[in-house]
């Protein structure tokens, strides 16, 4: 395609490079194109499959048809995503996408939803592949896919959410390829474990101390959770185990 058109500061519309008219006639015959068929493709969609993954999956792949239709470079994705939210889609998309990279945003990641094989993809809520989609360091490693392909129960909210937090944290300045296949789904796991058992114990705490200022300070104590997990695994030289996260809950709780 080579070029895309924009909004300016004053909401005026813009196109990108010195273009000739016959140039602009295109951009703008690509541009109704999409303004027709975006909120059909959507609305198609969503009645197909509500507002769930698949939604999202599905519409990556029609997305992937149209880059290719297009032939929209690796480059212009971002600024094709924008082009399509801010003058295609009927959808009220407010999420804070960022101003540059492609992975934050919405059309972005559900292209790349689409690269995945559905049976994948089924595994998570779209707000569990978000996560996933936003840090780029926790999926620098495939691995993790075929460990979440693998899984044979989803993976609840509020543990996946602790769960990626857990992961950044431990894969801060690691390089994976040193580990087998085997050795990363067991860091997987133990960093799963770690938590569910957060959110067990945490639950139990709030239960048995109902009007404990500690609780309105979760998100702390939480980081100060996994962190004592880690350097507890560090001092004692072995795995994450159900000791560790019981010292650990202490510790983040004094």
């Amino acid at each position: 395609m080579g070029h895309i058109v924009a909004l300016d500061a004053e909401g005026h519309l813009v196109y990108e490079g010195l273009l000739s008219s016959k140039e602009i006639a295109t951009i703008d015959e690509i541009l109704n194109t999409l303004k027709q068929e975006i909120p059909q493709i959507e609305s198609d969609l969503e009645e197909a499959y509500g507002k769930s993954v698949l939604y999202k999956y599905n519409l990556g792949k029609v997305l992937g048809g149209l880059l290719s239709k297009y032939n929209i470079s690796a480059s212009e994705r971002r600024k094709f995503w924008d082009e399509i939210k801010t003058f295609a889609t009927k959808e009220n998309r407010i999420r804070d996408e960022g101003s540059n990279a492609e992975t934050r945003s919405f059309y972005g990641q559900c292209y790349r939803l689409s690269q995945f094989d559905q049976e994948i993809v089924e595994k998570l809520s779209w707000r569990q592949w978000q996560d996933i989609l936003d840090r780029v360091g926790n999926r620098e490693d495939s691995r993790i896919f075929e460990w979440i392909r693998n899984k044979k129960e989803k993976i609840r909210e509020d543990d996946w959410r602790e769960f990626e937090k857990g992961l950044h944290l431990y894969l801060k300045d690691k390089d994976t390829s040193v580990f087998s296949d085997n050795e990363l789904y067991e860091i997987y796991e133990s960093i799963l474990s770690m938590s569910k058992y957060w959110r067990i114990a945490f639950a139990q705490f709030s239960k048995d101390h109902p009007n404990s200022a500690k609780i309105k300070s979760k998100g702390r104590r939480s980081k100060k959770y996994q962190a004592t997990c880690f350097q507890l695994k560090r001092e004692l030289r072995r795995s994450l185990d159900d000791d560790i996260f019981e010292k650990a809950f202490e510790l983040a709780l004094t």
